[in-house]
């Protein structure tokens, strides 16, 4: 008997569970009736739209960017199979001559360690100053998901009376920006600070004389607070009768300083530090 009575309430509780959920079915068909079929489809639509934008977003988190230290101050950055040469060198650098393959080139002011155009030939080029350099152009380049534009600076600290005018370029690539200060001859104002922000990959320029030195290079530094400081425009045994200070000097004191040789590394937003590293890039031999 007390087997019969338990089976019995097992039984009673499997009914009981069966007619709940067939109710909260009736009542959900029951909503689902008073909702427009259109409306049903567009809600449907909105979430597949969410999915996809979401991956998306993951996509381009993920989506590495190569850049590779040439010298002097310029690189050559890959990004979504785009090649882009920052302000080539002369061979009269002594870093020898430059011979790429390249889909831009970008050229910060027209001096000839760092216009030298020959080096891609068949590159489209995105000049920072007017052909005679007395003048700025204004950057405003897209290509698929990257921007590159352009904020109006001085080689130096009288306005370009000593070395005429010097143009900062901006690299979105993705959701990373990466800016090219090119020969900066003197601290950033707010109005440029807020156009460059928020900044991901920083090229700074430090070996002074023809640009900030290395003092001048930290503030701009904690100006602009980026995720990577790549070093630029020092002396090298290449520059040694340069009167241009040496890496050290710029280093000196700092905390987070990694070295990463001279091959090409690549990054991604998901792999950027959170606070402030100095990324040494050694030249391309």
């Amino acid at each position: 008997m007390r087997f019969l009575a338990k089976k019995a309430v097992r039984w009673g509780l499997v009914v009981l569970i069966l007619v709940l959920i067939w109710a909260g079915y009736q009542v959900l068909m029951e909503r689902s009736a008073g909702i427009p079929e259109d409306e049903q489809n567009q809600a449907l639509k909105e979430d597949v739209e969410g999915s996809e934008e979401l991956s998306a977003m993951e996509d381009i988190s993920k989506k590495e960017i190569k850049i590779q230290y040439l010298g002097h101050a310029s690189f050559l950055v890959e990004a979504d199979e785009l090649r882009i040469l920052m302000d080539p060198f002369s061979p009269q650098v002594g870093y020898g001559t430059l011979e790429l393959e390249a889909d831009l080139i970008t050229v910060s002011h027209e001096h000839m360690d760092h216009n030298y155009v020959a080096a891609a030939p068949d590159a489209k080029v995105l000049r920072g100053l007017t052909s005679d350099g007395l003048g700025w152009e204004e950057i405003s380049y897209s290509v698929g998901e990257m921007s590159i534009t352009s904020i109006p600076t001085y080689h130096d600290k009288a306005s370009g009376k000593l070395r005429g005018r010097n143009s900062i370029f901006i690299f979105d690539l993705g959701d990373i920006r990466l800016v090219h200060l090119g020969d900066l001859g003197h601290l950033l104002n707010e109005g440029d600070v807020e156009k460059l922000l928020p900044v991901d990959v920083l090229l700074v320029p430090m070996g002074g004389h023809y640009t900030i030195d290395a003092m001048e290079a930290r503030q701009v530094v904690e100006q602009l607070v980026p995720s990577v400081v790549v070093p630029m425009h020092y002396q090298t045994k290449v520059t040694r009768n340069w009167p241009i200070s040496e890496l050290d000097i710029f280093l000196e004191g700092e905390e987070v300083v990694l070295q990463k040789g001279e091959k090409p590394i690549s990054f991604s937003r998901d792999n950027l530090p959170e606070s402030t590293e100095i990324w040494v890039l050694e030249p391309t031999k």
